[in-house]
Formats: C-alpha cells, sequence, structure tokens
C-alpha cells in the first residue's frame, strides 16, 4: 500500500509540475486584461501605474528611469500568474461542477493554485525591494503604507470577505 500511496503522489507532483509549465509557456493571443491584480480591484492597474507611483510617491526623472528597469518585468510576470489563476479556477470549477468529480484532480488543481500564489507573492516582495532601494526615507514611508493597503487587502478577502466562516461580514457567525 506504501509503494502505491508514494507511486500516486508522485504522478500528482509530476502533473502539477506539467501543468504549471503547460501553463507559463501556452500563448493566449488577443487577451488583454488589468496586470495590477495584486489588490484583486478594479481600478489596480490605473491605481498601481507607474504614472500614479510617480505622482504619490513624487519620483524624480531618475528614479522613474530606475523604476522603469524592473516595473515591465513585474508586471508581464503578475499578468502570467493572473492568466494561469484564472485557467486553474476554471478548470477547478468544470471539475467540481462535474457529475463525477474527481478529488484528486481537485487536490492538484488546488496545490497548483497555492503554487501559483506563492510566487505572486515573490514577485510582489521583490518589487517591493527594487522600489524601496530607489526610495528616500519619506517616499519609503509612503511605499510601505502603499504595500500595507495591498498586504491587508489580501487579509481582509481571505479573512472576513463574502463567503468565509463568518458569512458576509466580520463576526457574524452562519448558524447551521
Amino acid at each position: 500500500m506504501m509503494i502505491w500511496a508514494i507511486a500516486l503522489l508522485a504522478v500528482m507532483n509530476i502533473t502539477t509540475i506539467l501543468t504549471i509549465i503547460y501553463h507559463r509557456h501556452e500563448t493566449r493571443p488577443g487577451i488583454n486584461m488589468p496586470v495590477s491584480d495584486i489588490t484583486g480591484g478594479d481600478n489596480a492597474s490605473v491605481r498601481f501605474s507607474g504614472r500614479w507611483f510617480r505622482d504619490e510617491l513624487d519620483l524624480s526623472a531618475e528614479q522613474m528611469n530606475r523604476f522603469r528597469e524592473f516595473n515591465p518585468a513585474f508586471r508581464q510576470h503578475v499578468r502570467d500568474i493572473n492568466l494561469q489563476l484564472n485557467d486553474l479556477r476554471k478548470l477547478m470549477m468544470n471539475e467540481m461542477s462535474s457529475p463525477l468529480s474527481d478529488s484528486a484532480r481537485l487536490n492538484v488543481l488546488s496545490d497548483s493554485v497555492g503554487f501559483l500564489h506563492a510566487e505572486l507573492k515573490k514577485y510582489t516582495y521583490r518589487y517591493y525591494m527594487n522600489f524601496k532601494d530607489i526610495c528616500n526615507k519619506e517616499q519609503k514611508e509612503k511605499l510601505d503604507n502603499m504595500f500595507g493597503e495591498i498586504f491587508a487587502a489580501d487579509i481582509q478577502i481571505g479573512r472576513y470577505g463574502q463567503g468565509s466562516l463568518y458569512g458576509r461580514g466580520r463576526g457574524r457567525r452562519i448558524n447551521n
């Protein structure tokens, strides 16, 4: 039984890795969606654009030149990850709604979503670190507040958002 369990886990891991590799290299012609879905808001692309950062942080021309060195790669990575996450969510929904849902496949898809979320967070912290390097003390304080809002939004969405264990609002429990 242990050998079969190990073999099954190995196959699931390989499937997860192949799914991620496939989705990373898959071309998607004509898809244009907001790339800065960091906060999940509709205005995220505008709010976290280069112009917004320039205006909010009062970045100099030299700082903007340095910003332009790391911003495009970050936005592309975030865009790619968000596209992959959307694809995986669709696959999960299709699997969950099928008459004979496969829990092993759902586990693999869930693991893939978790892996991509971890990648997104890694790109985000590296982006922050690059950004922090070009800021002066006052700008860094503002940047900390901006990114603090991003991470606070993640916590609130996951912890007290609609559909959580506490219902639609913080502290309200669902009575069964």
